[in-house]
């Protein structure tokens, strides 16, 4: 039983050590072609322009750690993660709603204190808006206050 044991494991470990051998006498030829093309194969090239390398295997990989951001998280983790980042964006969505409701507000109540509202155009030109223009932005101003101003105007109702 010892001599079947004996030669089954010498056999299997001649198998083993003999697929690293084959491996690491692979060779690996490298050319470029005349479209400056790189090529790698395990197969001599016919062209005389190539180089030969040559393969190191390694017999066992190292474990890695993986960093913080690569690990799985658990249910309960990417949960709490999600409702975080939700209430990241929605203050930061608030907050931008207030200074276009200020905006707004403040567009409305430039547009209803002066009679003549200069602008600069497209063009770097200064000048008046009609009472037409005028009248679009005002009504511009007043469904910008009606989307942005939503804290303000339920405070109000």
């Amino acid at each position: 039983m010892n001599i079947r044991n004996s030669a089954s494991i010498a056999l299997w470990s001649a198998v083993i050590f003999s697929t690293n051998v084959i491996a690491k006498e692979i060779a690996i030829y490298r050319w470029v072609d005349e479209n400056n093309v790189v090529h790698f194969s395990q197969h001599q090239p016919q062209n005389e322009n190539y180089s030969q390398l040559t393969t190191v295997s390694s017999y066992q990989a190292r474990e890695k750690e993986l960093p913080k951001s690569a690990r799985r998280l658990s249910v309960d983790d990417q949960l709490a993660k999600y409702e975080k980042d939700k209430a990241e964006v929605l203050a930061k969505n608030e907050e931008i709603a207030e200074k276009n409701c200020k905006a707004a507000q403040l567009n409305e109540k430039t547009l209803n204190s002066f009679e003549n509202v200069m602008f600069t155009d497209s063009d770097g030109k200064n000048r008046a808006l009609s009472d037409k223009e005028k009248k679009a932005q005002l009504a511009l101003s007043k469904k910008h206050i009606s989307q942005y101003c939503k804290n303000e105007n339920a405070k109000k109702d």
